[in-house]
Parts: C-alpha cells; sequence; structure tokens
C-alpha cells in the first residue's frame, strides 16, 4: 500500500487539467479514483511518475479527454440515452409494423391500413426526428452534420410520400417527386464534394454514392413524367372514339323512347341516367378549360347520390346485361392526368347508354 504525498496529488491534479478534464468537479472525481487506485495496487518499489501513466489509459480509449466530451454531452443533452432508446424501439417497430402491414396488404387481411400507418408514423415521426437530432450531436463538423440531418428530411418527406401513396391520400406524388428529385440531384452531389475531399472517407463516400444516385434514379426513374406523343394520340382516339359511340346510342336511345312499348321504369332509368351524363358533361367541361385535374372531387359532390340512385333500379330490373356504375374511379380522379380522366367518364357515359339500350331493346322485344 502506497501512501500518497501531497505532491503527487498536486501533480495528478495539473497532468489531468493539462489533458482537457476541465471541470472541476470531474476532475475530482477522476483524481479521487486515481488515487484509490494507486493507494490500493501501487507497491513501494514501484515508481511513482511511472506507475500512474501506467494505470491512466483505464480510463480512456484513445486521450483522457474523452471523459470530459462525454461529460459535456450528457450535461448538455440530459436526454440523450433516452432518446436513443426510443429511437431503437421506435426502429424496431417500424420494422415489424412494416413488414406484417405489407404481408396484411398483400393477402388483403383487416388491420393491413392501420399497420402500415403505424409503421410509417414511427419512422417519419419519431425515428428519423430523433436520427437528425443524434446526428447533430456528432463530432463531425457543422457542414456534414447540415448535409446529414438535410438527407435525413428528404427521407422523412420520401417516407411519408410513400406511406401516402399506399393509403391513396392526397399530396402523395408530390410528396414522393420533389423529395427524390432534391435527393438525387442535390443532395448525393453535395454529400459527394463535402467528404470525399478527405483521404480517409473516400472510399465509403464513393460506395455510399453510388448506392444512393443508384436508388434515386431508380425511383425518379419511376415518375410518370410524360406521355409520348403517339401514346398520347392513341388516348385522345379512345376517348374520342367512346364518346362518340355513348353519343350515338344515347340518341337511339331517345327514339326508343318514343316507341310505345316504352313504361314508366323505362322512362325513370333514362331520367337518371341523363342526370349522371349532365353531371359527367360538367366534369368534362371543366377538365377541357382548365387542362387539370384538381378540385374534381369537390365537382362531383352529389354524383355519389345520382350513381346509388340509378344502381338501385339497375338492382331492382335484375336483368345479368345490365352493370352497374362504379363510383370508386369518380373518387380518384383528381390522381390521374387529364386524359385518364376524360376517359373514365367517357366510359361511364358508354355504359350509361348500353344499360339503356339493352333495357329499352329487351322490353319492346317482348311486346
Amino acid at each position: 500500500m502506497h501512501n500518497l504525498r501531497d505532491i503527487e496529488v498536486d501533480f495528478i491534479e495539473s497532468d489531468l487539467k493539462s489533458q482537457g478534464i476541465v471541470s472541476e468537479d470531474l476532475r475530482d472525481d477522476l483524481l479521487d479514483h486515481i488515487c484509490c487506485i494507486i493507494e490500493e495496487e501501487k507497491q513501494e518499489e514501484d515508481d511513482f511518475y511511472e506507475y500512474y501513466h501506467r494505470i491512466l489509459p483505464r480510463f480512456f480509449k484513445k486521450e483522457l479527454s474523452e471523459i470530459q466530451i462525454e461529460t459535456n454531452n450528457l450535461l448538455k443533452f440530459k436526454n440523450f440515452y433516452i432518446m436513443k432508446k426510443i429511437m431503437n424501439y421506435s426502429g424496431a417497430a417500424t420494422v415489424v409494423l412494416t413488414i406484417f402491414g405489407a404481408l396484411f396488404k398483400s393477402f388483403h387481411l383487416q388491420g393491413a391500413g392501420i399497420l402500415i400507418i403505424l409503421g410509417g408514423f414511427s419512422f417519419s415521426i419519431i425515428y428519423l426526428p430523433l436520427l437528425i437530432i443524434l446526428k447533430l450531436k456528432d463530432e463531425e463538423s457543422k457542414i456534414d452534420k447540415l448535409v446529414h440531418s438535410f438527407g435525413l428530411i428528404l427521407a422523412i418527406f420520401l417516407s411519408a410520400g410513400v406511406l401516402f401513396k399506399i393509403m391513396s391520400w392526397p399530396l402523395a406524388n408530390n410528396l414522393m417527386f420533389y423529395s427524390t428529385l432534391l435527393f438525387t440531384f442535390i443532395f448525393v452531389p453535395v454529400y459527394f464534394i463535402t467528404r470525399f475531399r478527405h483521404p480517409e472517407k473516400k472510399f465509403n463516400t464513393t460506395v455510399n454514392s453510388v448506392l444512393m444516385i443508384a436508388v434515386g434514379g431508380i425511383f425518379y426513374s419511376m415518375f410518370d413524367m410524360s406521355y409520348s406523343k403517339r401514346y398520347e394520340q392513341l388516348m385522345v382516339e379512345d376517348h374520342i372514339y367512346m364518346h362518340e359511340g355513348a353519343e350515338k346510342l344515347r340518341a337511339s336511345n331517345e327514339r326508343l323512347l318514343l316507341n310505345e312499348s316504352a313504361n314508366t321504369i323505362s322512362a325513370e332509368l333514362h331520367f337518371k341516367s341523363e342526370a349522371i351524363n349532365a353531371k359527367i358533361e360538367e366534369l368534362a367541361a371543366y377538365i377541357t378549360e382548365n387542362k387539370t385535374t384538381a378540385n374534381l372531387i369537390q365537382l362531383s359532390n352529389g354524383l355519389d347520390e345520382k350513381v346509388n340512385s340509378y344502381n338501385l333500379q339497375v338492382a331492382e330490373l335484375n336483368m345479368p346485361e345490365l352493370t352497374q356504375i362504379e363510383m370508386r374511379p369518380f373518387e380518384r380522379l383528381n390522381e390521374v392526368n387529364t386524359i385518364l380522366a376524360m376517359k373514365v367518364l367517357a366510359r361511364t357515359q358508354q355504359q350509361l347508354a348500353v344499360n339503356e339500350n339493352c333495357y329499352l331493346t329487351k322490353i319492346i322485344a317482348h311486346k
């Protein structure tokens, strides 16, 4: 057992201060701990200074100042470990919820939407924001912190966009498109330029940049930017063909209604068909005038009631030749381009005309 002298204690305290332990409380704790070790373990024949430098590495991995840095982090960010633990739990929850949500959705099981929403919420609202906060506490340069934070923010918007897309919510395409655009053409180049200049980071920076640009490029290429002129022309011609066919059938139905065999039911069916047609013509006029499908959901208010009333009568007629009108395509008109929207409208008009024609020809034939 060795009894420390005042001069030795003063030396230890001075050395701790010179090696970066500037906090007085931390320095006193370390001093007390080191003195206890020396007094209990040092033999009298051992040289004090040599023995001191031999036991000092027990307290750090690279240098003693690590203890001061860690202490500063704990004092500055009191909830550091709590946030890290929450981030780990939210990451695990994201993986489990997303996998089971995807499986449930693939097999059309109940609860798929809830699982996917919870998984996306855990990832976008909890995991990634906490990762940004913790990343800002790293010992990297300010530029690296800003670049990584920017990338993680884009990841939040992209993951939210994917969630919105899966759940068929509005703004999904905008979130996915712009986050992918910024990630691929701004974040990755900035990431590469800011990190490639460091020799020790060149290899990892190159590998990460190649992977990110490949993933971002694949995502970007999946967006429907525009149609080829030929494809667009074919779509327009198809819409015109269906619309003209529907108009010819409607004119034929008008003539059949004048037949004395036509009854009250046929007149009622015709009235409900024309009510839906009038609403469709209003939507088509809006698309033609404004060249957009925005606000179509608001303009289609009241259409669901007309369609439901029409479908009830079709069901009561109990004719296999008649087909009910689906409301789902109208609910998603604002998510498609103008050409597809016009095609949906023309197809509905055609189906209305076909139904009415089938009913009228059948009752006339039976008379």
